[in-house]
């Protein structure tokens, strides 16, 4: 007889939508931002002396994660997504690191986090990141497999916000049937 372990954290308030891409007319400044809404908004729009008109979109899904032993939820609102190595160009410092790790069966992902107003990355903290390594890990099924989820000290998010979208297919998936 097998005991199934539930694991410790499970992801709660899934929200479904996009992230928008959108540039500024006049200083060609770009950003991103998530949009739950049904039909993602392309509309330009003034913002004091900008004008910010849609470049581009993907769907995408934000989440937080809730610890099962103490209920404590972390909210993941400054995230816009985790970015597999393999999207990465190749020659990169990240494509280089995921490549190594992938050959100890390692998949590495980049979670990628809002660009502030300041023009710098919105940072995730190293409790957050441990807890999204750790409910990712939690679920994986295959023996010897592990997931990595680095912060972005590879300064990605300038590239997903100037427009290369990047999707992982399958790694939704790893949160299992509802």
């Amino acid at each position: 007889m097998t005991i199934e372990m539930k694991p410790r954290y499970e992801m709660v308030n899934v929200q479904l939508g996009y992230v928008i891409i959108e540039h500024d007319v006049y200083s060609s400044a770009m950003r991103s931002y998530f949009s739950a809404e049904p039909v993602p908004p392309k509309e330009e729009y003034r913002e004091g002396k900008q004008i910010w008109k849609y470049s581009g979109m993907a769907q995408s899904f934000r989440f937080d994660i809730r610890d099962a032993e103490t209920g404590e939820v972390f909210k993941y609102d400054e995230m816009l997504g985790l970015l597999y190595y393999g999207c990465c160009k190749k020659g990169s410092d990240v494509y280089g690191i995921g490549e190594l790790a992938h050959d100890s069966n390692i998949s590495l992902y980049v979670a990628i986090t809002y660009e502030g107003p300041d023009g710098k990355r919105v940072k995730l903290s190293a409790d957050k990141l441990r807890v999204l390594n750790r409910a990712f890990n939690d679920r994986l099924q295959t023996r010897g497999k592990k997931i990595l989820i680095l912060p972005d000290i590879f300064d990605l998010y300038k590239e997903v916000s100037y427009g290369e979208i990047m999707i992982d297919f399958g790694l939704t998936s790893l949160e299992g049937e509802s």
